[in-house]
């Protein structure tokens, strides 16, 4: 009798002891799934804070001229004043004698160059440890910031029997030279705008973010980049 009684306090024991085991167990197993859900939110919160502050920094320049060139272009107007004659039903114009208006208008165009760093969001770097940062920067963009005339070397030519330029027709002349300017720019210099815009602009960011702390940094554009892109929207 004592035996069995033994037997079954044994068995208790054995029992309670299991449970108590797979109780701690339990808890131990809550207690690391919690501490690593933690690690982890608190991982995400610290990269989210670093690309918020990467993205300040790159953002806050908003768009970076960074290159500027000047395109002269030349437009020339001749036109001989006319009056109708009607020959036989049909009508014809007659160049007046001394009629002939002739104008030379020097236009310079000033473009500059610039990237828009508001267009940079996260998937646009990548970042490794904590040293290491590559970064792919928008196309750069073209601009025309100021157009002038160069009244100095400006020409206007009327005979006594001619018509003055109307005010229409010498804005429209100045809008044709603004518009044929780029293509006076050999490709070279137009090249060369836009690789001087993502070299300023790479100088520029570089020791902003070494302070943040990184060492390895790249700063790449995207691979089918052409300059062709930007010639064919200017014209």
């Amino acid at each position: 009798m004592n035996g069995a009684t033994s037997g079954n306090k044994l068995k208790r024991i054995v029992i309670i002891l299991t449970l108590v085991a797979i109780a701690g167990a339990v808890l131990w197993g809550v207690r690391r799934c919690n501490s690593y859900q933690a690690q982890k939110q608190a991982e995400e919160m610290r990269r989210e804070q670093r690309d918020s502050t990467i993205r300040a920094v790159i953002n806050r320049h908003s768009r970076l001229y960074t290159a500027e060139a000047k395109s002269r272009k030349t437009i020339t107007y001749t036109s001989d004043n006319t009056f109708k004659v009607k020959i036989a039903g049909i009508e014809k114009d007659i160049k007046l004698p001394l009629g002939r208006t002739e104008a030379t208008i020097p236009v310079i165009v000033t473009y500059k160059a610039y990237i828009d760093l508001e267009r940079v969001t996260a998937s646009d770097f990548q970042v490794s440890g904590d040293t290491a940062i590559a970064i792919t920067l928008p196309d750069p963009v073209i601009v025309e910031t100021a157009v002038a005339i160069d009244h100095d070397k400006e020409k206007m030519k009327k005979q006594w029997l001619a018509k003055s330029l109307t005010y229409e027709q010498y804005q429209s002349l100045v809008r044709k030279a603004k518009d044929e300017a780029w293509e006076e720019l050999s490709i070279d210099d137009q090249t060369n705008i836009i690789e001087t815009a993502k070299v300023s602009a790479t100088d520029i960011l570089i020791p902003q973010l070494r302070q943040l702390g990184f060492r390895n940094i790249r700063i790449d554009y995207r691979e089918d980049f052409d300059i062709m892109d930007i010639i064919r929207e200017k014209r």
